[in-house]
């Protein structure tokens, strides 16, 4: 009888599988890599933080917007809307012909060429007059072009003699009027003053979408004291400032 034997080896004893949780050693982040998250985090949130607070651009003035500017005042015919179709320009010209920019919205009743509209007043003071009306234009920049036009002429016309060819007739010597440093909004004034004393004086602001004309006849002699035009404007911008808040 054959015997058979079964021969068995031994196998190596396997390893228990271990579960690991969490990220691996190589996909951990680094120290740096952990830094510049925070980093990231931190600008994200300064950012969002800075455009909540940061403040709203202000509102382009309407027709009805400068109408509430103008409600508050109480010139001789009340406040008037100044339609560029309906306006009747003035006949007359101004010598010379590179300074009639300065006189061409006021003496000359003639809007700027961008303008859509405007609102204006004016007052008779004894044998004085004064007007301030506001013309609008489609945006900031246009505004700011027309503004900048007249300020260059001014620089060009400063002390220069001009005639005034259209009522009131006048011939006499351009000066500026001084202005405030820096002032906000920014501003120009300027005076023809002839020899018998008769002053045609002109304050500009710009604000916004608009630009603002203050025009003053002053036939009386000395000195010209701009004081009393610069709070009109100055109660101009006030006006302004109060019905652009009520916009926004």
């Amino acid at each position: 009888m054959t015997t058979i034997e079964a021969v068995t080896s031994a196998s190596p004893q396997s390893e228990p599988e271990v579960l690991s949780v969490g990220m691996s050693e190589a996909s951990r982040l680094s120290r740096r890599g952990k830094l510049v998250l925070v980093a990231v985090v931190v600008a994200l949130l300064a950012g969002l933080t800075v455009w909540r607070f940061w403040p709203a651009r202000a509102p382009l003035f309407s027709l009805s917007d400068l109408q509430g500017v103008y409600a508050g005042y109480d010139g001789t015919n009340g406040a008037s809307v100044i339609d560029r179709r309906g306006s009747s320009e003035q006949d007359g010209y101004i010598l010379p012909s590179a300074c009639q920019p300065l006189f061409e919205a006021t003496v000359l009743n003639r809007a700027p060429q961008e303008a859509l509209d405007g609102v204006g007043t004016f007052w008779e003071l004894n044998s004085s007059a004064v007007s301030l009306f506001t013309f609008r234009f489609a945006d900031v920049a246009e505004a700011d072009r027309e503004f900048s036009r007249l300020v260059t002429v001014l620089d060009n016309c400063e002390q220069a003699r001009v005639e005034v060819h259209a009522p009131p007739a006048s011939r006499g010597l351009l000066t500026r009027t001084p202005m405030a440093p820096d002032s906000d909004p920014a501003q120009i004034g300027y005076v023809l003053t002839t020899n018998s004393g008769i002053k045609l004086a002109v304050h500009v602001l710009a604000f916004s979408n608009t630009v603002s004309w203050q025009f003053r006849y002053e036939p009386v002699p000395g000195s010209y004291l701009p004081l009393t035009a610069q709070r009109v404007m100055d109660s101009l911008v006030d006006q302004m400032r109060a019905v652009q808040d009520l916009q926004r």
